[in-house]
């Protein structure tokens, strides 16, 4: 495997103080693994992929051949996300999650790493310049759609570990409704964050495909979102408002009081259209499926970027300066999410509460 951009750091704290892997080895399944060794394992995927290991494909088979021992859902996604990224078309493990979360983690940490190497050209000294604010703008865009499209992905694949190791039933089953109600948006948001990424860099990615996306915005417009009387959808608010309460910086506050406002408004926005299909209006419905597949997807983004935030929060009172850096980088990327991304949505609810027909009323021959 060729040597990349490739630090654990960012992993590390996407799943040992975001989503909080650790905690993992109080399992059953995991009685073998202590948290170190689980951060050793993050550390191994990441030597492999920058090449450090000096083994090559040899220690990548060794790896697949079990060596690593039993290893959590999100931990292995991240391990074949890493592989494939580097060009691999094969990977290290079978996991569960394998079909929602493969190909969005190989993409979103080949982007990932496109904005790190696009970094690391530019130079300090060419960044802290007044006339970079462009360019610093470019970079935290991608940061913040790369970094978050990430963090979905690995709380897709810690949705899937609950399904399948959690030791509370309850809890198994939230996960399958959660899983269940947010499986077209984890399917499509990263994709679609990962191309813009791609685009601020300068890049040439191709744009997810849009029948693809299509599909999953009136799969989840015409079903997921009204499947067991919009159970998904309540389990989704209600896990939500965890990490709303946790905010507690002045910045994190003010971030999550926005995504508060702009969820109450989906959510109104939904009963709205919930009723309408239900009068048997699910043509002009589905019509903007693709902006309430846009609508959530941001929510969900802006859901990781405040867990992040408010992980980073925590953290910095007792920061050294290196990672001091990094913290705040995270709690800048929020703020460019909170300030400069989510409220674009605004359209969204606009088009959605006034159920918009320009682009259902087009007809071939006016074009």
């Amino acid at each position: 495997m060729a040597a990349g951009p490739v630090d654990s750091r960012e992993f590390l704290f996407q799943l040992f103080d975001v989503l909080d892997t650790g905690a993992l080895v109080a399992r059953p399944r995991y009685q073998e693994h202590s948290v170190n060794s689980l951060r050793a394992v993050v550390d191994t995927f990441t030597r492999l992929a920058e090449g450090r290991s000096g083994a090559g494909d040899g220690q990548a088979e060794a790896l697949a051949d079990g060596s690593v021992g039993v290893v959590p859902e999100a931990i292995l996604t991240l391990g074949n996300g890493l592989y494939q990224a580097d060009g691999q078309h094969s990977r290290l493990f079978r996991t569960r999650s394998e079909d929602l979360a493969g190909r969005p983690m190989a993409v979103a940490l080949s982007v990932w790493q496109s904005f790190r190497r696009t970094l690391s050209g530019a130079g300090k000294a060419q960044l802290d310049t007044p006339e970079s604010a462009d360019l610093r703008g470019r970079l935290l865009q991608a940061k913040s759609r790369s970094e978050a499209g990430l963090a979905m992905v690995l709380y897709s694949a810690s949705l899937v570990e609950d399904i399948q190791s959690h030791p509370n039933p309850s809890r198994r089953e939230t996960g399958e409704r959660l899983l269940a109600f947010l499986e077209p948006v984890l399917a499509w948001w990263p994709l679609h964050a990962a191309w813009q990424a791609s685009v601020a860099l300068g890049g040439a990615m191709q744009a997810p495909d849009p029948e693809t996306a299509n599909r999953h915005a009136r799969e989840f417009l015409g079903q997921r979102v009204w499947a067991h009387q919009s159970h998904g959808l309540q389990l989704f608010l209600q896990t939500l408002q965890k990490d709303l309460e946790a905010a507690v910086t002045e910045d994190t506050r003010q971030w999550a009081l926005s995504l508060s406002e702009t969820l109450q408004r989906a959510v109104k926005v939904t009963q709205s259209l919930g009723r309408d299909l239900q009068a048997g209006s699910s043509q002009r419905i589905l019509a903007n499926a693709g902006r309430y597949l846009h609508l959530f997807g941001e929510m969900l983004a802006g859901w990781m970027w405040l867990r992040q935030a408010n992980a980073a929060a925590r953290r910095l009172p007792d920061a050294g300066p290196e990672e001091e850096a990094f913290l705040l980088g995270k709690m800048q990327a929020a703020r460019y999410f909170f300030h400069w991304t989510l409220p674009e949505v605004a359209q969204d609810l606009v088009l959605l509460q006034n159920q918009d027909t320009t682009c259902l009323d087009m007809r071939a021959a006016w074009f």
